[in-house]
């Protein structure tokens, strides 16, 4: 595989051109990877061409944000841009006493930028093929245990070797199209990220649940931050977007991100494990997590403020997966999924490999070994609770003397939490529903008890929280923990080796499924070479697409909407949340241009992990910023179309006029070039 060739400090590369359909039969979309982007379809598509500088902008000024999002610079000192939702957690954690979520914050200058501990961004500096690499010595009489073990012992050793040959990038080894291809990733982390301006929370999630994956929209999703590199901003001069009007109905763009994952390649049996044990209990997760922090946030008003940022994620997570599990529910996406992987299947048998099609069965027979382990396997932990995890790590220091076990059972914070007591209840109450009768696990943590009274019952009895205890156990070493007759002790020697044996069950489901995936992978490119683009894998990718509006509910969606429609909603809603506005909003009302666009929606190629992901322009200019999907989009896990299915973006000029007539922050709007 053509790789892109290091030329310079900041990686030039040299571009492969690879002429790919528009739309291809598998479904599999456009997420194209930097290292061989399809040129010869861009020109015949699109009639675009641009040099080596063009590409490499793309990717340096392209960011992973933090441990789920994509971002951009946009000025050369180190300016970044991303979305509100995105760096919510972070602005929670530094405001203090005050509500920079609820209320924004704007940095008056750069002393006023304030650091949020922990958030990195990574900026990709160059690519290598390494899958020979990661191959070599697997034979094909290997078991797919033996053959995993093989491939993790050359990982590791690549990234060594990565390491040591510069430190000062952070390497990645990244599985493409199910191991068929692996890339070296070699990132510049970026560890001093300071927030420079966030707007307010009704603003940027303006709609709420009721809006989310849904358009028309009228949500300002933004963020500024910026990365400082010894205490001075960085210097980005030569890797910034910079500003641009924005786009016009059917314009060009392209989407820069980190799609964090889809599933286009997985066979029917694959999915419908997902369909039928998969989504039904994460939904359940999801649902039961909702009502239990809404609860607790009803109690007052500090309660709220601490889960707010929690249960805004959690609702999130609730529509995308039932749009994804509605759309595996769907007889007529099925059946488009169906029809495309026949195709594959017929296009392999004719060119040959029909001995091949094999692997679908033996997906099929392996697939019911996993939708019996689903339970168990989810089940059969500790439930998120504090104290079980402490009692794992206390009898892993008695197996094995291993002092790093007794660490982590000290650092285990145990403490009594009524929120994490109530979802560990939760957590036992579907156990019980879920797991078969006569489980020993339902046995063990219940005992006939009902799940709120067995937990308050296991914390109150258990002394194992209290850390005095807990150093006298763990000096007394293997004998005193045995001989132990502490309740979370006694509840952990049933449940630790369940927990056990299900983990080596599932190594050995996924060696095999990860070995029959890079099967699938090799006959992918035995069949179209690299006509299709991998599934996401949370790395850098680019995609293609026009502004485009749609037909919906009997009528059409514009490209864009704007500031008279955000206004009339919040009217028609008499200003109740979640469509109300700040009242700094309602006051400045005469002062906004009401033409001036506020969301537009395109055919880029998009998913979770591009939220924050730069709009770029043919000319290489931030174009806009990425924040969600409509609800038809979400089929696109799967299945990758754009019928209907859109990508909704923040407009660049939005965001400009709440600088300039909110938020008066003349500085920045200085620093963009407005």
């Amino acid at each position: 595989m053509h790789s892109f060739l290091r030329r310079a400090a900041l990686g030039a590369v040299s571009l492969f051109a690879v002429a790919v359909p528009a739309q291809d039969e598998l479904g599999l979309g456009k997420m194209w990877t930097f290292e061989r982007p399809p040129l010869e379809y861009l020109k015949r598509e699109y009639g675009f061409e641009a040099g080596e500088q063009w590409w490499n902008t793309l990717r340096l000024a392209s960011l992973r944000f933090g441990r789920g999002c994509s971002a951009s610079f946009v000025s050369p000192q180190g300016l970044i841009l991303t979305n509100h939702h995105c760096v919510r957690d972070g602005i929670a954690q530094v405001q203090g006493d005050n509500d920079w979520v609820r209320d924004g914050f704007v940095a008056n200058d750069r002393d006023g930028e304030v650091r949020v501990p922990g958030l990195t961004v990574q900026q990709l500096i160059d690519m290598r093929d390494v899958t020979a690499d990661v191959v070599d010595g697997v034979r094909d009489d290997m078991t797919p245990e033996d053959a995993e073990k093989r491939r993790e012992s050359n990982r590791q050793r690549i990234l060594a070797e990565a390491r040591a040959a510069d430190a000062t990038l952070e390497p990645q080894l990244v599985k493409l199209f199910q191991g068929g291809v692996w890339q070296l990733y070699r990132y510049r982390v970026f560890d001093d990220i300071r927030l420079v301006m966030a707007p307010q929370l009704q603003v940027s999630h303006f709609g709420g649940d009721p809006d989310n994956f849904v358009y028309p929209r009228y949500a300002i999703d933004f963020a500024f931050c910026r990365a400082y590199v010894d205490g001075k901003p960085a210097d980005t001069s030569s890797c910034y977007f910079p500003w641009g009007d924005g786009p016009e109905a059917g314009d060009l763009v392209f989407l820069t991100g980190n799609p964090g994952g889809t599933q286009r390649l997985l066979t029917m049996s694959q999915l419908m494990y997902r369909r039928n044990a998969r989504y039904p209990r994460v939904r359940e997760l999801i649902d039961s997590r909702i009502e239990i922090l809404r609860e607790f946030a009803a109690k007052s008003a500090e309660a709220e403020k601490q889960l707010r940022t929690s249960i805004l994620g959690l609702e999130n997570a609730q529509k995308l997966y039932r749009g994804e599990h509605q759309a595996l529910l769907n007889p007529n996406f099925i059946l488009r999924k169906r029809e495309a992987e026949l195709a594959f299947q017929e296009r392999a048998q004719k060119l040959g490999f029909g001995a091949e099609i094999a692997v679908w069965d033996q997906l099929t027979e392996l697939m019911q070994d996993k939708v019996d382990l689903e339970a168990p396997l989810n089940f059969h932990s500790a439930g998120g609770s504090p104290l079980m995890l402490r009692a794992f790590a206390v009898l892993d220091f008695a197996a094995t003397g291993d002092e790093a076990k007794a660490k982590l059972a000290r650092d285990t914070v145990c403490r009594r939490d009524d929120v994490q007591e109530a979802l560990f209840a939760d957590h036992l109450r579907r156990a019980r529903g879920r797991l078969l009768g006569g489980d020993p696990y339902v046995a063990a943590m219940l005992d006939d008890a009902q799940p709120n009274e067995a937990v308050e019952r296991l914390v109150t009895s258990s002394r194992l929280a209290d850390d005095a205890f807990l150093d006298q156990l763990l000096a007394g070493g293997r004998e005193a923990i045995e001989a132990s007759d502490d309740a979370a002790l006694v509840a952990a020697r049933v449940v630790l080796p369940l927990t056990r044996q299900n983990q080596a069950r599932q190594s050995v489901i996924d060696a095999k499924e990860a070995a029959l995936g890079e099967r699938i992978g090799k006959l992918l490119f035995a069949v179209y070479g690299h006509d299709v683009s991998p599934d996401a894998t949370f790395t850098l990718r680019w995609s293609d697409g026009r502004v485009a509006g749609y037909p919906y509910n009997g009528t059409v969606a514009p490209w864009r909407t704007v500031f008279h429609g955000l206004f009339a909603r919040n009217a028609e809603f008499d200003g109740k949340h979640p469509f109300d506005l700040p009242e700094q909003w309602l006051l400045a009302a005469d002062r906004f241009d009401m033409r001036t666009p506020i969301d537009f929606v395109c055919t880029v190629d998009a998913t979770g992990g591009n939220s924050g992901s730069p709009i770029i322009n043919t000319r290489g200019e931030f174009s806009g910023v990425l924040f969600d999907g409509n609800i038809e989009s979400l089929a696109n896990e799967f299945l990758y179309g754009e019928r209907v299915e859109r990508s909704i973006c923040v407009h660049p000029q939005a965001i400009v006029e709440a600088l300039r007539k909110i938020y008066d922050a003349r500085p920045l709007l200085r620093e963009i070039g407005r």
